[in-house]
Order: structure tokens, then C-alpha cells, then sequence
């Protein structure tokens, strides 16, 4: 993936998050940057409205959390940035990636835990 990334570097507008699920080292996230660089990270943003949400992940995560209070977590930042970000979508879907499979959710906006404040 960093390959990709690095041979096409002028040719992308965005870096790459790759996740997943191994027996040796268990659930993993890399953020492999638009120059190619491939960073090990416990969580990775990206997009228009991640600008939004770093302040409140760097205060809120904490290794070890719960799949239910890291997925919370998620919904929250990812409303935040919606409410904020003109260009962020109007759902929230997440992937909680584990050995026994992957779980699919999806929020509708209505649903949201903040929403923007007029």
C-alpha cells in the first residue's frame, strides 16, 4: 500500500487508513500518508472533518477501551465533525474489525449523539 502511495503521490488528495486483524499481533491501524510513509497508530483520521475532532479523540481515547465505549467514541467525533464540517455526511457507519469477523453499524443523523448548535 505504501508503494501505491508513493508512486501515485501526485496523483492522490488523500492518505490511506488500513486496519485489521492478525493471530500475532491482534487489531491494528496504519495511516499511510500521501508521501508513502506507513505509520502504526492506535487510532487514524482523515478527511475534511477530522480537523474538527483531533482536540476531542487526544482528550477522550485511552488504550484499552471497551469495543462499545471506542465505538461511542467514534459516533461522538464523527458527529462533532458533521455538525462543524460542511462536507461531512449525514450518518455515521463504523467496521469493528475482530478475530471472529467484522461488525457493520450504522447511525442515521437523527440519531447522532451532538448535533450543531444554532
Amino acid at each position: 500500500m505504501k508503494n501505491i502511495c508513493y508512486k501515485n503521490k501526485d496523483a492522490l488528495s488523500a492518505g490511506v487508513i488500513v486496519a485489521g486483524w492478525d493471530p500475532v499481533e491482534g487489531g491494528q491501524v496504519f495511516n499511510v500518508v500521501m508521501g508513502g510513509s506507513c505509520l502504526k497508530q492506535s487510532f487514524a483520521l482523515g478527511g475534511s472533518g477530522s480537523l474538527f475532532i483531533y482536540g476531542l479523540l487526544d482528550a477522550e481515547f485511552r488504550p484499552g477501551m471497551t469495543e462499545e465505549e471506542a465505538r461511542n467514541l467514534v459516533k461522538k467525533s464523527i458527529s462533532h465533525a458533521m455538525a462543524r464540517d460542511g462536507s461531512s455526511g449525514g450518518m455515521v457507519r463504523t467496521m469493528t474489525v475482530k478475530a471472529e469477523g467484522n461488525l457493520r453499524d450504522v447511525t442515521s443523523g437523527n440519531n447522532l449523539p451532538f448535533g450543531p448548535i444554532f
